[in-house]
């Protein structure tokens, strides 16, 4: 009967004295071998075989000083890729960055960052022969703050808008102030009639209408009561410029 060596069997070297002696040698020589080659990387490069990751910190909103600073100090390379406009971002905060935070990436990498500009300009919004109070109201919705108020004769009603300053479409930053120059109504009023009317009331026609109420002289007119308008200069209907004077003669008690 023959048998036959299994395949997977040591060849009949191998199991020999001088075949195991040789077994031995091999791995002596192999441990020399990795022994030397050890030694002499350690020897020529010193650094780490397998550098270390760290994870991008988080720079969001940081101010770019202390980003950089922050970035700088735990080993990476600081690069201001960008500024760009934000409508919430204050000016000179950090909006983006790439790698963004979390990121595993080796020592010395590059962090790119866009910085924020701060917001864009508004154009100032047209509110021209708006009343006062609508026109305060679109102009403190687009991001302005109130600002001077002046007067100025105009075709327009009194109390509405004329103009702005700066003008309507002129591009500002948000919060900026802004003139409103107001219609104090047309340059010329029509006299209104005042005769027999009480002194106090016409006073008031008067200066409801931009006039001023000049000279007043009293005469006595018998029959009639004391204190009622008996003349007016200039009279009734008479184009006159906004803030003239309006004279009258009043009734006085008898003497």
């Amino acid at each position: 009967m023959q048998f036959t060596r299994p395949s997977g069997a040591r060849p009949a070297f191998l199991r020999t004295i001088a075949g195991q002696r040789f077994l031995r040698q091999a791995a002596v020589v192999l441990a020399a071998f990795l022994v030397g080659y050890l030694i002499t990387v350690f020897w020529l490069f010193p650094a780490p075989l397998f550098k270390r990751q760290h994870a991008t910190p988080g720079l969001l909103d940081m101010g770019v000083t202390a980003a950089r600073e922050k970035l700088e100090g735990q080993g990476f390379r600081f690069h201001l890729d960008d500024q760009e406009t934000d409508p919430t971002a204050p000016k000179g905060t950090v909006i983006w960055q790439d790698p963004p935070p979390g990121v595993a990436v080796e020592p010395n990498a590059q962090i790119s960052l866009i910085v924020s500009d701060g917001p864009a300009d508004v154009p100032v919004p047209d509110v021209a022969a708006f009343p006062r109070g609508l026109a305060e109201k679109v102009l403190k919705t687009a991001g302005f703050t109130l600002g001077r108020l002046d007067t100025l004769p105009s075709q327009n009603p009194a109390g509405t808008i004329v103009q702005t300053r700066p003008g309507p479409g002129v591009a500002r930053p948000a919060g900026t102030p802004i003139d409103l120059v107001l219609s104090s109504g047309p340059a010329e009023v029509s006299v209104p009639g005042l005769l027999g009317l009480p002194v106090g009331d016409a006073r008031n026609q008067i200066e409801a209408l931009g006039l001023a109420v000049g000279r007043i002289t009293s005469r006595f007119v018998p029959g009639r009561p004391e204190g009622l308008v008996l003349q007016q200069q200039p009279s009734a209907g008479t184009r006159s410029p906004r803030g003239a004077r309006v004279d009258l003669i009043v009734t006085k008690k008898a003497p």
